[in-house]
């Protein structure tokens, strides 16, 4: 039966558009058509084109003019291009397409101009099933699978940009993993510290941060590992002033590269922070009277230390230009290149008593840290034993001994060109502190007989100071996971000069970050659902495939969807869909998503919420989430094949184990190494 009613076409509009998408504000890209006031409805766009377009002359007596195939609207309920599949679903998205009649009511609305108010005394006939509720939901059929033309690519930008736009927890990564592009970024944010350093109040400078060490600096006992968790993170803050998108990388010296068991014959420490010329250093040391043609084999090429890299350099030039005046320019276009690099450095150099060059087994009676020793530290149960005593039970903890201490020893050194004038009362001399003005040049270009990260009151002046420390942290982090319960004793102490307490450093993620090897990231965007995810092959560096403890995809922030579903990935099997078997060999995990069902509220009750910033309510259940999925032991077995790249497929099974086109909607998908 239809009854006469009083609404105006506009209302039977967006009644049509509620009823179609059943409330879900998601089918159409997040808006909620229905309840916008009808300005706003008419300036609003969908996916980038004009939800209602209206034309002069438009009208049509079946809804054909042009108005209406201009309309985004219309298109994407008609299922027209862009909304074809080719670049968007059909609308509304995740719901039953809406029936052609109703289609037909819209595209004669926006025909007739879309007026707000229908003339004086029209009337519309109402169907009796418009009067009450009808929230069932139909379940969407899923069209044949078809391979998505779009392959989605990695992010241009540094990640933990992305991180911060998103509220995500940022990344440390293993510095010997990271990007071309991360390593400058990280430089760059070192020079702009470095720079500050002219401003001898400014709290950001560097030498205001590594004086914090040399007058706070906690060892020996519990506060150790609080307090230099504390440290790391406010240096961290001054960088992400200066470049939201940088993190601090942390240096793990168990890796093959430096060879823990003979660890002079390895990379000694991170390229990344070694001595190299670049083009620019050439045209720098040329206008300083410096023969470069020679050099220009040097360029690009890494040296641990200065004595290795004026070695080489006296075997291309004159020696007379490695000293005085030569030797300082030089080591300005060194500086200049990489700010990464420090002068007051000279790891793995060690002499004897009669300067012949040693080790650090034979001179100081340390080892370098190898992955046994790690494990074996790793295995304390205690925190008196992993991280130190209390102040009624003191002791240094053993990662505060060795690796910590050895770190320190192994990258400060022993300049090899100082001569052997000390008497043997002066063997323990300590580095010099008193009338250094710190980073300045005539301070760098000195040559004390050990390098600065020797003493504690220097060592944070060494770049290098950094990553050590971060490694340490993801080492006490990975120890947290391991003995949850194994705490320090004072946990209301103050981690002075700051207001934290040790209670306040136990969970690392309250400050916003977590380590992982590598990272990369594709972008979606949730806008719109996903017909098919497919990432383009993706590049994995050989440091990374060689040695990882762990792999996984993440999912990020998936808003409630309206359906459950399972999503399987698979690696490096493009085609892949609901019909592939899960016991493939690229088969690499699934995830299960409950589904949110019929929403039982009005206008707005089921929208990703926007919290505000004295928002102090319990976090809404419809707030979007991360999903993870370990896939370590398929990308194992694909390297081990010969991968050198890995390629991302998911695949969305309803509760019908039929394949789904048009539910899962995600801002992205990250491939992420651990160690």
């Amino acid at each position: 039966m239809s009854v006469l009613g009083s609404k105006t076409r506009l209302d039977r509009i967006r009644e049509l558009l509620k009823e179609a998408s059943h409330g879900d504000a998601s089918s159409y890209a997040g808006q909620e058509l229905w309840s916008l006031p009808y300005d706003r409805l008419m300036a609003t766009q969908l996916c980038g084109s004009p939800l209602i377009e209206i034309k002069k002359g438009s009208h049509s007596c079946c809804g054909g003019g042009a108005a209406t195939k201009s309309s985004a609207l219309l298109q994407g309920l008609r299922g027209e291009a862009p909304f074809d599949g080719s670049q968007f679903p059909r609308l509304p998205w995740g719901q039953s397409a809406m029936d052609a009649q109703h289609i037909s009511e819209i595209a004669d609305w926006i025909a007739d101009g879309a007026p707000e108010f229908d003339p004086e005394g029209q009337s519309y006939g109402l169907k009796e099933k418009d009067w009450k509720s009808d929230t069932t939901r139909v379940e969407v059929v899923p069209e044949a699978y078809s391979d998505v033309a779009k392959e989605y690519a990695e992010y241009s930008g540094l990640v933990n940009e992305y991180k911060h736009q998103k509220g995500e927890l940022r990344q440390r990564m293993n510095i010997d993993c990271m990007t071309p592009p991360q390593l400058e970024k990280l430089r760059y944010v070192f020079r702009e510290m470095y720079a500050l350093n002219s401003w001898p109040q400014d709290a950001r400078s560097y030498n205001n941060m590594a004086l914090i060490h040399q007058n706070h600096c906690q060892h020996g006992w519990e506060r150790f590992l609080p307090w230099h968790r504390i440290y790391l993170y406010e240096f961290e803050q001054v960088m992400q002033d200066i470049c939201p998108g940088v993190t601090m990388p942390y240096w793990d010296w168990t890796m093959p590269a430096y060879m823990p068991s003979k660890p002079q014959d390895g990379a000694i420490i991170p390229p990344s922070m070694q001595a190299f010329l670049n083009e620019e250093s050439l045209v720098f040391l040329k206008g300083q009277g410096i023969p470069v043609k020679p050099l220009e084999v040097l360029v690009g090429k890494r040296f641990p230390s200065q004595q290795k890299f004026y070695a080489e350099v006296e075997k291309l030039i004159d020696p007379k230009y490695t000293a005085g005046v030569y030797r300082n320019r030089f080591t300005d276009a060194l500086l200049d290149a990489n700010s990464l690099w420090y002068p007051l450095r000279y790891p793995a150099e060690f002499q004897d008593s009669q300067k012949k060059p040693s080790t650090i087994n034979k001179v100081i009676h340390y080892h370098y840290p190898t992955a046994d020793d790690m494990e074996q530290i790793m295995s304390l149960r205690t925190f008196r034993d992993f991280g130190g005593g209390s102040l009624y039970n003191d002791a240094y903890g053993f990662m505060d001994q060795n690796p910590h201490n050895t770190m320190h020893i192994w990258t400060g050194g022993m300049n090899s060109y100082v001569a052997p004038t000390q008497p043997p009362a002066d063997r323990n001399k300590a580095v010099k502190v008193a009338d250094r003005q710190f980073h300045k040049r005539a301070d760098l270009y000195t040559q004390p007989p050990n390098g600065d990260m020797f003493s504690n009151l220097t060592a944070s002046y060494d770049p290098i100071f950094w990553p050590i420390h971060a490694n340490i942290d993801r080492l006490w982090s990975d120890w947290q996971e391991m003995q949850p319960h194994a705490l320090p004793e004072d946990m209301d102490s103050v981690m002075t000069p700051w207001s934290y307490t040790i209670r306040d450093t136990l969970k690392m993620s309250r400050f916003g970050y977590e380590y992982v090897k590598s990272t990369c990231l594709l972008p979606v965007g949730a806008e719109s659902p996903v017909e098919g995810f497919v990432s383009k092959p993706i590049d994995i560096e050989g440091t990374v495939r060689s040695s990882f403890a762990k792999a996984e995809v993440r999912l990020h922030r998936v808003p409630q969807l309206p359906r459950s579903c399972f999503v399987r990935v698979f690696l490096n099997l493009q085609d892949a869909n609901a019909n592939t078997p899960i016991d493939d060999s690229h088969y690499a995990g699934y995830l299960a998503i409950f589904g949110h069902g019929d929403c039982i509220g009005g206008p707005g009750h089921c929208e990703v919420p926007q919290r505000g910033k004295y928002d102090l309510r319990p976090r809404s259940h419809n707030t979007p989430r991360n999903h993870r999925v370990d896939v370590t032991k398929c990308a194992k077995r694909l390297f081990a094949e010969g991968a050198s790249s890995i390629q991302i497929t998911l695949v969305v099974v309803g509760a019908d184990y039929q394949e789904e086109h048009e539910l899962l909607r995600l801002d992205g998908v990250s491939l992420n190494f651990l160690d």
